[in-house]
Formats: C-alpha cells, sequence, structure tokens
C-alpha cells in the first residue's frame, strides 16, 4: 500500500511538472510565428523563461525545421545553441534543414548547416539532394552543394520521382 500511495504521488507530480512546461494555444501560435518572422526577442522568451521543448512538434515540424523552411538564420543559429537537434527529418516531406535551405537558395544557411555537420541524407526514394536540385531547375545551387562536398549518391533511375 505504501508504494502504491507512493506511486501515485510521483505520478501526479510528473504530470503536474509536464503540463506546466506545455505551452497554451495562443502561446504556440506566438512562438512558433515568432520562430518563422525571426523575432529573436519573443523566440529567447519562450526557450530561456518558459522552457520550450524543442523536439517538440508542431504539426510535426520543430523549431529547428521551421526556422530552416523560412530562411532564419539567426533563430536556427540560437536553436542549435540551445541543443535543438539538427538532424530532424520530416516524417512526410522527409526534409531536413538542409534541404530547406537549399531548395530555398540560401547559401549562407547551407554552409552553416554542413559546417555543423548536419546528415546529408537522401529524400524519398532514396534520391540525391543534388539530383533533386537538379530536376528542379535549381542546378547553381546543385553545384554549389557539390562544391561543399555533397555527393550526388542515390536513385540511380533516370527520372526517381
Amino acid at each position: 500500500m505504501k508504494y502504491i500511495i507512493k506511486s501515485f504521488f510521483v505520478s501526479l507530480l510528473l504530470a503536474v511538472s509536464i503540463n506546466a512546461s506545455a505551452l497554451t494555444d495562443p502561446q504556440e501560435m506566438e512562438f512558433t510565428g515568432a520562430v518563422n518572422v525571426g523575432d529573436m526577442k519573443t523566440v529567447k522568451m519562450y526557450v530561456e523563461t518558459m522552457n520550450v521543448d524543442l523536439e517538440h512538434g508542431y504539426f510535426a515540424w520543430t523549431p529547428f525545421l521551421m526556422a530552416a523552411a523560412k530562411r532564419q538564420l539567426d533563430v536556427l543559429k540560437y536553436l542549435k545553441e540551445k541543443g535543438a537537434n539538427i538532424n530532424y527529418t520530416h516524417p512526410v516531406t522527409r526534409f531536413n534543414a538542409l534541404h530547406h535551405a537549399a531548395f530555398n537558395r540560401d547559401k549562407a544557411m547551407v554552409k552553416y548547416l554542413i559546417d555543423i555537420g548536419i546528415e546529408q541524407n537522401n529524400l524519398k526514394g532514396d534520391v540525391t539532394l543534388i539530383r533533386a536540385l537538379s530536376e528542379d531547375g535549381k542546378e547553381d545551387m546543385a553545384k554549389y552543394l557539390t562544391s561543399l562536398g555533397v555527393k550526388d549518391e542515390g536513385c540511380k533511375e533516370k527520372r526517381c520521382f
């Protein structure tokens, strides 16, 4: 009986502490909006005082991935410094931050991500980022990635997607 009561209180404390750090819907909107527009003051406030979980996905988008997709390099760097998983890959699109930066033709972000060691994984169907960019008419970015050492290995078919 003693262990049951102790287990109950431990469970209760865990539930309260988890819910205490969860954001309300308006707070989530404010935080993700700040990430998307590069509002560093608001991003820092949520990360430093509200203890936002940097691995929490908002419709499977982590703050780090959002920052990459919206070309917010300063936010991206800050989130990395705070421990964000730089290799997170969206479960549906199979894009990571490097894919978004490359398709956005953001050379500064691409260079930063490669310099910090982001995984250079392929897209769906084992299509390489280089091939996908070339097929999308972004040969300039494909050449830039190649100059940075990104390999064009993967799908061997003439047209993979």
